[in-house]
């Protein structure tokens, strides 16, 4: 790819199928956002049915992308639907109480997660909504609509393009029901924010991250706000590429307690909205007089909405993910965890 001659060294000095997938996130979004596959369906499909609750539900990275959809209704004055994120272990077994009134929304990039195949068969609602990059999956082939996103290749194990993709597709669905413009706006920007997110992200890498030694003793992540979505997410990288044990949080909380455990040899990660986040800066403070190591994550160029930071702050997370890997001698493509993973999972 033409990449490698605009970018500079790949994370972590030595090339890795994670970053030649985020590099890709780019073009896979344009793919998504120019077809809108299943999106006016299904936004066609809740106004049409009218609940009184949206569950949406998926595992790790895509409970995250539930995670997204729930935090933009949240920053809604006055939603349409009011919306739930579950991670589909709640669902499992049939402990979940669904109530006369819901609407399910499943989000798996395979569409063959256990719980919610468990789920689908065991009493939640129908019609259901499956987000998915995989239409014919036991999710996807099940659904009333399916909300498809674009995964142009995955050479690592980690979701990189399927996340962002996921991002898309939901705030897609939320500006549909919602009738946010300035959303529909910020959605098809999305490629534009992830080419300049790479980019800075891989300048960022060269000129910051080289310079780490050290494998932390454990870390934590943050960011303000709708942001949230996005540090659970960085933690996710850094725990599943780098196994550095880690916990994702709002600003706030992180100031608040996420900091308890943090001191010399331990890392907090800052996602930055803007430059003048001042909780963020506040936070920053307080993890630096615990003696851990703080990194910002590189601010693009203009204030950022919460909203999509996911996107705009993954590929600084994933090239931090990678440099970790390489300084703990981990495999940042085939972690060593993923045989048991498969064996959990479906």
């Amino acid at each position: 790819m033409d990449q490698h001659l605009k970018y500079p060294r790949p994370p972590g000095g030595a090339p890795s199928g994670l970053w030649e997938d985020v590099l890709e996130i780019p073009l896979a979004l344009e793919a998504t956002v120019r077809e809108r596959a299943g999106i006016d369906t299904a936004v066609e499909l809740v106004s049409r049915r009218a609940p009184e609750r949206l569950v949406v539900s998926g595992n790790g990275a895509a409970y995250y992308v539930a995670q997204v959809l729930w935090l933009a209704s949240m920053m809604t004055a006055r939603p349409c639907v009011e919306v739930v994120a579950v991670p589909s272990g709640l669902l499992a077994k049939g402990r979940f109480a669904w109530r006369p009134g819901d609407m399910f929304v499943a989000v798996s990039s395979s569409g063959e997660f256990r719980d919610l195949v468990e789920a689908i068969g065991a009493g939640a609602p129908q019609p259901y909504i499956a987000v998915t990059s995989s239409p014919t999956s036991s999710v996807g082939r099940n659904a009333a609509v399916v909300a498809g996103f674009k995964v142009l290749g995955q050479r690592a194990i980690t979701h990189s393009q399927v996340f962002c993709g996921g991002v898309a597709t939901v705030l897609s669905i939320w500006a549909g029901l919602s009738d946010d413009h300035g959303l529909s706006d910020l959605v098809e920007e999305l490629p534009t924010l992830a080419r300049a997110a790479v980019s800075d992200a891989s300048q960022w890498s060269a000129d910051v991250l080289g310079t780490l030694t050290d494998l932390p003793r454990s870390a934590v992540t943050c960011a303000t706000g709708a942001g949230w979505a996005a540090a659970m997410e960085a933690a996710l990288l850094l725990k599943e590429v780098a196994r550095v044990p880690t916990e994702g949080c709002e600003t706030r909380e992180a100031a608040t307690s996420g900091m308890y455990a943090l001191g010399p040899g331990d890392l907090a990660f800052t996602l930055p909205s803007s430059s003048r986040d001042l909780l963020l800066a506040e936070a920053e403070e307080i993890f630096t007089r615990t003696g851990a190591t703080v990194l910002r994550a590189p601010a693009l160029r203009t204030a950022l909405d919460e909203r999509v930071m996911g996107v705009a702050t993954f590929p600084a997370a994933a090239a931090l993910a990678i440099t970790l890997a390489r300084l703990g001698s981990c495999d940042p493509d085939e972690p060593s965890w993923a045989t048991t993973y498969y064996q959990t999972a479906r």
